[in-house]
């Protein structure tokens, strides 16, 4: 992501041309006022030949269970229904109102973006059923020459697509089965290689269509148009089907890629890149309006622009990494009723369908999820999962084609997928489901509006619509059904035909549907009230606002909002006080940022109630023209009121500006030993916020020369200095750095060490290197102390690099031995030291060798330097190596040496088919370990997994957390990782390779980002930070932090062992 931002955006992403995303000889551009009509008709006569291909083949045949790549649940069957040549590597479908299925069909390449947007390869079929059975037999390319569509929409007779960079709509204006018409509806999103971009669109009950963005920058507008809605973080967004009244619904998890609707209108996404703590967590969440949700993003700039109403709102299901694709709510009985309004989900890499048992909670909702399907092959990838019109499922699978994250990469070979359906054995059949049989064209609105109560889902559907189509004519009809008792659904299909109907009329109607004796039908009243900022239903809405139904409480809030009336402040800052639950009080309080009723808000921060005070807070603070001040927000560090103080500190952090008017509170916490109740977290949140305030350095500094300081506050301080976003630490703080080297505190001592190493002062390395001499000092903390000063070591003495190389040892601690190897690595070493430290290159492994290597840059000794390519032929650390680390070495060696290291070079560089060779010489290891074997080895220390990775809470942050890393990595996904770090990176652990105007590299992941600088996590788990001032270059790293040869560095036994453990990982 980063490297996106830092580079030059491609001008194609924000600016392109007609051909953009889709190629112009495809078919006719339509655009409004620049129709070329001869022009077109022309094109299109040309294209139509080469365009209107179809593929005949036998409907498939049933299916056995053996068949199928996955499990069905008891009482279920399943059939493939669509296949090769039909279609190939399909990801998303949808029905248009015939029963024909439009598939989204990869091309199976793995291209970047630039590459696509030249030579656009991906397509949408038209599959069709001829013979009735179920089984489609007939296949057209409906539009060929996409860049990379991730979704599909049949709406009102044309085919809606998100492919980057822009959405679009499709028609067939001849009935051939092929697309002839083109409308780029609206551009500008960025186009990513790993399809965190532009997902949908998805048909919303209200008539909108909408469409989620990633979490890459967006500038949506109109072909040659003004910027209409702008961003950096992922957003769920809507808009009339004509690409008009753009707006943003709400904000996202880090990907959102799907969109379901409940039958009130309430929404749900499925997406990834959730925050669950620091690790990654895909996720469904019940997607209201303006919410922002939990986003694991390292660059603090993705956030901007989103309106925060307190902490993120709660996710629904969290998946652990899984990778979802697809999500629909079940509306259907034929699997039987106790799956009506279930929701269903595709995890991509889970190889799982799973079913969401909502339960409403207050203004939200609860859900007990379940397996669906789960695959029995390693191959079967769903992406998709909808519902045929008689109750059927299809499920959508991908094959295996797809070799970004979360999949594997070396020797992968295609495998096709296909389209099922599962169904249950006992259903009854539907008659009619779609009701074709019936005279639509014929259907006056009177007789329209009986079937919008139909048992069929899918003829109401078709009812709503042809309403909606016939505007001022259908109203009395569906003023009728609202006003005189047709039954729930029926009055509630009325209400979402009218949201549809551009009449005042049409908005007065739905006032009286906001009275409905039914909260479903009132609910979706509100969200149609809301919709059109009908401010006509201000009263019903105020007093809608009291009810004792949350979910049309919040639903109220929200209309509120959108009416933006300042008479609704009072309301709804009262509303506060009656202890709402989260999504509630968001709704409440985002509409106070929305009425921007600065005055009320003002007042309310005088008010009785802590709960109110708070909500006022938040509201000046998000809204356009709050003017919150130090002065106004002062007074409400109350250490009686924890849920307002803590509000307060969290804004305070937010206003660095303000710093100078605290300094005699700061004085009252570090000099006065009074936290007065002050969590260490908010704290330190709030010193990193104001320490470039001179007078707050110098107040850490005193507090830190006090003798009675407390020790959690002293070591509160140091961490505070080891993370305050300065280029460099001010005298006073590393003097007192000195002082701490002796403190009694062990903790205190070791937080010091780490400060005077990433402040990379010299002053104090006397005193490190004494430290590092005192036998009674723990063991790492004597080590840690050698490599903070190792950089300015010009020659290390003998005592020192003999405790150094007894560090080393394969019985000590991973992260011991690792501290140790970099500690050698950066200090000046004699060249018999060099001689000496040849013999623990030979058998060191793949987590100390590159750190040791270095050494041997400042050497140019012949001798010294066969001496340490010998050691390396023979040390299992030797795959851990890359190339250009070893030619980096050795460069100023004699002419020999450097020969020998060209052949260790050709060695080392990466060759597939070895690759693919050495990964099935293992492969049978897979399925073979003994799990609890594997868990001790991940844990110990000859593995030294969990220095970096997680299991369960236990273990180091710097990598993925496994916990579940098998619920989306199959047995050969977990063997390449484990073998072959490099071949692929999980996402949000890339490497980058960064270059400083001064020439210094640094290589590592990127932990953090903020507005002034980046933070990179090395191999030696230290993080550095880097001011983006002095950045000169960005690029995608080559070489994962992980250590390659684990494979070398264990028995077949102890591999197996291992990758049975992380195969017990779900």
């Amino acid at each position: 992501m980063l490297l996106d931002r830092f580079m030059d955006q491609k001008a194609s992403a924000f600016e392109h041309s007609e051909g953009a995303g889709m190629s112009k000889l495809a078919f006719p551009i339509v655009r409004p006022l620049r129709l070329k009509a001869a022009f077109l008709c022309l094109l299109a006569l040309a294209c139509v030949s080469i365009l209107c291909q179809s593929d005949a083949a036998d409907s498939p045949g049933p299916t056995s269970e053996a068949e199928l790549p996955f499990k069905v649940p008891p009482g279920f069957v399943a059939e493939l229904v669509a296949g090769p040549p039909l279609v190939e590597f399909p990801m998303f479908a949808c029905f248009d109102d015939r029963g024909r299925l439009y598939v989204v069909d990869s091309a199976g390449v793995n291209e970047l973006p630039d590459e696509l947007s030249k030579n656009p390869p991906h397509r949408i079929r038209l599959l069709e059923d001829a013979k009735g059975d179920g089984r489609f037999d007939k296949s057209t390319v409906f539009a060929n020459k996409l860049t990379y569509p991730q979704g599909v929409l049949w709406h009102d007779g044309a085919v809606y697509t998100a492919s980057p960079p822009s959405l679009w709509r499709l028609e067939d204006t001849k009935g051939t089965g092929v697309a002839d018409q083109r409308q780029e509806l609206l551009t500008g999103f960025t186009f990513t290689k790993w399809a965190d971009d532009l997902h949908g669109p998805f048909l919303g009950p209200d008539g909108r269509i909408y469409w989620t963005s990633g979490r890459y920058p967006h500038a949506v507008k109109r072909p040659g148009g003004e910027v209409l809605v702008k961003g950096n973080g992922p957003r769920i967004l809507r808009c009339r089907p004509d690409g008009g009244d753009v707006e943003v619904f709400c904000n996202g998890i880090g990907n959102p890629v799907e969109v379901a609707f409940t039958e009130e209108g309430e929404a749900f996404a499925a997406g990834t890149f959730a925050n669950r703590g620091r690790d990654r967590d895909d996720a469904i969440l019940h997607a209201v309006a303006g919410g922002v949700y939990p986003i694991l993003d390292r660059d603090v700039r993705t956030l901007e622009g989103m309106r925060h109403t307190g902490e993120p709102l709660p996710v629904l299901v969290h998946f652990g990494v899984v990778a979802p694709c697809g999500l629909m709510r079940y509306r259907g009985d034929a699997l039987g009723s106790e799956y009506r309004d279930n929701l269903f989900s595709a995890l991509f890499g889970a190889r799982a369908v799973r079913r969401h048992i909502l339960k409403r909670d207050g203004s939200t909702f609860q859900a007990v999820t379940e397996d669906f399907l789960v695959a029995r092959a390693d191959d079967f990838h769903p992406t998709d999962v909808l519902e045929d019109a008689d109750g059927s499922l299809l499920v959508v699978d991908t094959g295996n084609w797809y070799n970004l994250c979360p999949s594997s990469q070396v020797g992968k070979t295609p495998v096709k997928g296909g389209v099922y359906r599962i169904r249950r054995k006992e259903a009854v059949p539907v008659n009619d489901p779609r009701g074709l049989a019936l005279a639509w064209n014929k259907l006056a609105a009177g007789e329209l509006v009986r079937l919008l109560d139909d048992d069929r889902f899918a003829v109401q559907d078709r009812a709503v619509e042809q309403l909606a189509k016939s505007g001022a004519g259908a109203l009395a009809s569906l003023k009728e059904t609202v006003a005189e008792g047709a039954a729930p659904r029926g009055r509630r299909n009325a209400v979402w035909a009218l949201t549809r109907i551009d009449e005042n009329e049409a908005r007065a109607t739905v006032r009286l549907a906001l009275a409905d004796k039914d909260a479903s039908v009132r609910q979706a009243a509100v969200h149609c009230a809301g919709l059109h900022r009908d401010g006509a239903a201000l009263p019903r809405l105020l007093e809608l606002l009291k009810s004792d139904a949350p979910p049309l409480r919040r639903e109220a809030a929200a209309a509120l909002g959108r009416l933006k009336n300042k008479t609704s402040a009072p309301a709804l800052l009262e509303a506060l006080a009656d202890g709402p639950d989260r999504f509630l009080e968001h709704a409440l309080i985002f509409s106070l940022i929305e009425i921007t009723d600065r005055d009320s808000l003002v007042q309310a921060l005088k008010d009785s109630r802590a709960v109110v005070r708070r909500g006022a807070l938040i509201a000046l603070d998000q809204m356009d023209g709050g003017n919150l001040t130090r002065e106004m927000v002062a007074p409400l560090l109350d250490p009686a009121a924890p849920i307002l103080r803590d509000e307060a500190m969290k804004l305070l952090a937010t206003h660095p500006e303000w710093s100078k008017g605290f300094n005699d509170v700061f004085r009252r916490w570090l000099l006065d030993d009074n936290l007065e109740g002050q969590s260490p977290e908010e704290l330190r949140r709030l010193l990193l916020a104001y320490c470039k305030d001179a007078a707050l350095q110098d107040l850490i500094a005193r507090a830190l020369r006090r003798d009675k300081l407390p020790a959690d506050t002293r070591l509160l301080l140091l961490e505070t200095i080891a993370q305050a976003p300065l280029d460099k630490p001010p005298l006073t703080w590393v003097v007192e750095l000195r002082w701490a080297l002796e403190d009694k505190d062990e903790r205190v001592v070791r937080q010091a060490v780490a400060d005077l190493r990433t402040a990379g002062v010299a002053d104090f390395d006397a005193a490190l290197l004494r430290l590092a001499s005192q036998e009674a000092r723990p063991t790492q903390l004597r080590v840690e102390a050698l490599a903070a000063a190792a950089p300015r070591i010009t020659h290390l003495d003998k005592a020192h690099f003999n405790f150094l190389t007894k560090c080393l040892d394969k019985d000590q601690p991973p992260l011991l031995r690792l501290a140790a190897a970099g500690a050698l690595g950066q200090a000046g070493l004699s060249e018999n030291q060099l001689r000496a430290l040849s013999a623990a290159i030979a058998v060191a492994g793949p987590l100390e060798t590159p750190k040791l290597l270095p050494a041997y840059e400042k050497s140019a000794n012949a001798e010294v330097g066969e001496q340490v390519l010998d050691a390396l032929t023979k040390s299992p650390g030797l795959t851990s190596l890359t190339p250009d680390l070893l030619t980096r070495t050795l460069k100023g060696y004699p002419e020999k040496v450097r020969q020998t290291a060209a052949g260790l070079c050709k060695k080392l560089a990466v060759n597939g088919e070895k690759q693919t060779a050495r990964l099935a010489e293992l492969k049978p290891l897979l399925g073979k370990g003994d799990a609890l074997q594997g868990r001790e080895l991940f844990f110990g220390k000859k593995a030294t997994c969990s220095t970096c990775h997680s299991v369960q809470s236990q273990g180091g942050r710097i990598g993925p957390d496994l916990s579940h890393i098998a619920a989306s990595r199959s047995g050969p996904d977990l063997l390449e990782a484990v073998v072959f770090p490099s071949a692929s990176f999980a996402r949000g652990y890339e490497p980058f390779t960064i270059t400083l105007h001064s020439g210094q590299v640094y290589n590592g992941i990127i932990g953090r980002e903020t507005v002034d600088a980046l933070y990179l996590v090395n191999a030696e788990r230290a993080e550095v930070r880097l001011a983006r001032s002095m950045i000169d270059t960005i690029e995608p790293g080559k070489t994962s932090i992980m250590p390659q040869g684990l494979d070398v560095q264990l028995s077949p036994r102890e591999l197996a062992d291992v990758l049975a453990f992380l195969q017990s990982l779900r």
